[in-house]
């Protein structure tokens, strides 16, 4: 079924860790960080207003340019300058902030830090430097983790077979999964298909979901489900 995937197959390459052991380790902190990314449809006068919000993901608050914390942060500018994206990819990320600004849901996710000083008469208010950006797969609902799951290269005899990892972002998480269901992002078998040769390729796939358990032959194993998922704007170039 295309919506729940095994993530196994034959014949094995590696041996995984001993079925029913999670494999977790921990990450270093690179500085940058995940946020959901909305337009601002606020009406006064620029820079104040008209610029962009940003939410960090898997986290209750976020700190803003100033040092401050609040629900989200607003920047009047954003900096693409370390992203190496095209102006078509720019275009969709920013697109998909106001799709996400008017549905209410996580529709963007730009990674990237906050920066002083900006373009704009009140360099004050700081600026939104860009690394990553992520546009949503579909329409669903996000809720749950945001995780970014890729394929860890491990190949098994028999299901369940951990050979995905997921990275809960903004946190030094790291699990070995056996499977992703995409079933609660409603998506179809072509953007399932799109999402599976994303998470096995050199970007990942960043999806929210929560966890539930995989089993197969006598055997268990943690997976994830996706309620939304997420294609990385690559800045290679197409």
């Amino acid at each position: 079924m295309l919506g729940a995937l095994t993530a196994c197959s034959n014949p094995a390459q590696a041996q995984g860790a001993p079925l029913g052991e999670s494999v977790t380790t921990a990450t270093a902190n690179t500085g940058s960080t995940y946020y959901a990314l909305y337009a601002d449809l606020r009406r006064c006068p620029s820079p104040l207003c008209g610029g962009w919000f940003v939410d960090e993901l898997n986290r209750p608050a976020t700190q803003c340019h100033d040092g401050s914390t609040a629900d989200q942060c607003y920047t009047p500018e954003l900096d693409w300058s370390r992203s190496g994206l095209s102006d078509a990819q720019q275009s969709q990320l920013l697109d998909a902030a106001h799709t996400g600004a008017t549905s209410g849901q996580v529709v963007a996710i730009a990674r990237g830090t906050f920066a002083h000083g900006n373009s704009t008469p009140q360099p004050e208010l700081g600026r939104f430097v860009i690394s990553e950006a992520w546009a949503e797969v579909g329409s669903g609902a996000a809720t749950g983790t945001f995780v970014e799951v890729h394929d860890n290269g491990l190949r098994c005899f028999a299901a369940p077979c951990r050979n995905l990892t997921e990275v809960t972002l903004d946190t030094p998480q790291v699990t070995d999964i056996a499977a992703v269901d995409f079933t609660p992002a409603g998506l179809t078998d072509s953007q399932v298909e799109t999402c599976t040769t994303a998470m096995y390729g050199p970007d990942g796939l960043i999806v929210a979901g929560d966890r539930y358990t995989v089993q197969a032959n006598g055997s268990t194993a943690p997976g994830r489900t996706a309620t939304a998922a997420y294609l990385r704007l690559s800045s290679t170039p197409q």
